[in-house]
């Protein structure tokens, strides 16, 4: 009882953080990672080193004697992003057919705004500068922490495959583009999107000029910004002559924001069945 109160506390307390724009560089990230590390036994949590800051991450071993190699799944704190719980009950089912599984949280930065003076201060349920992340400063962290677990995960052979949802996949695909980050042997991009008209524009060249398999995966509609460039991902795909690239529409409710795994998630088990089908079309 004890544990699930705290799970509940800390569960709520990320949703209002997210809200009012806590994630951000630094010690204000290092306190979201804090947060989380009291929120779980120690049992349940190892840790890697991105740059100065200690991030807990969740670790299972494949059930198979033999392992197809290593899933690095990103969750995040977000309402509508995949939850760490149901980043561990993705990370469950992966590990059922043979992989090793690391489920990552990650924070995001809000850009940083000059102060109003008191007479000009806007109230927060109207400022809409409280969603305006910054793309910068959370690829840089975001590269820093990919580094660091391909790094703990050098021990691991086999495959290598990263799972990002939204943002997180947005950015993985212009970083992976780009050649900023080592490549995968394949990259899941769920619903990848980001909040800025002129950087989502680009989430189809970012798929376009990468050089691995991406399975793009969109779930019915569940985001605006994803479902703008969802035709143009797959057509840039095709017309750039992009190997092993498949985009599969996906209907089911979305999960709401939780800590603790969502066993019957219905998302969760779609993501997973598709994720497998792609890494035996690759002949894995």
């Amino acid at each position: 009882m004890l544990r699930l109160f705290r799970f509940l506390v800390v569960g709520c307390s990320f949703s209002f953080m997210f809200l009012m724009g806590y994630f951000a560089p630094g010690a204000q990230a290092q306190s979201l990672y804090e947060d989380i590390t009291h929120a779980f036994l120690p049992d349940d949590i190892t840790y890697v080193m991105a740059g100065e800051i200690r991030v807990p991450i969740f670790e299972s071993p494949s059930a198979l004697p033999i392992s197809r190699g290593a899933a690095i799944i990103l969750a995040d704190a977000s309402p509508s992003g995949l939850s760490i719980g149901d980043a561990r009950h993705l990370a469950s089912l992966l590990n059922e057919k043979g992989w090793h599984a690391v489920v990552s949280p990650v924070s995001f930065t809000l850009e940083e705004e000059p102060d109003l003076p008191v007479d000009e201060a806007i109230h927060p349920k109207s400022d809409s500068r409280l969603q305006r992340q910054s793309y910068v400063s959370s690829s840089q962290h975001l590269t820093i922490l990919i580094n660091a677990l391909n790094t703990h995960l050098e021990s691991h052979q086999g495959f290598r495959m990263n799972i990002a949802y939204g943002m997180q996949a947005a950015q993985l695909l212009d970083l992976g583009s780009k050649g900023i980050i080592p490549s995968p042997d394949t990259l899941v991009a769920i619903t990848p999107f980001w909040p800025n008209a002129d950087i989502n524009r680009g989430v189809p060249e970012f798929i376009a000029g990468t050089e691995f398999p991406v399975l793009d995966l969109s779930i019915n509609d569940t985001n605006t910004w994803a479902s703008q460039t969802e035709t143009k991902r797959k057509q840039l795909a095709i017309t750039s002559l992009k190997l092993h690239y498949r985009q599969q529409s996906l209907s089911t409710h979305n999960s709401t924001f939780g800590l603790m795994d969502n066993e019957n998630s219905a998302k969760i088990q779609l993501i997973a069945g598709s994720v497998l089908g792609w890494t035996q079309h690759l002949g894995w």
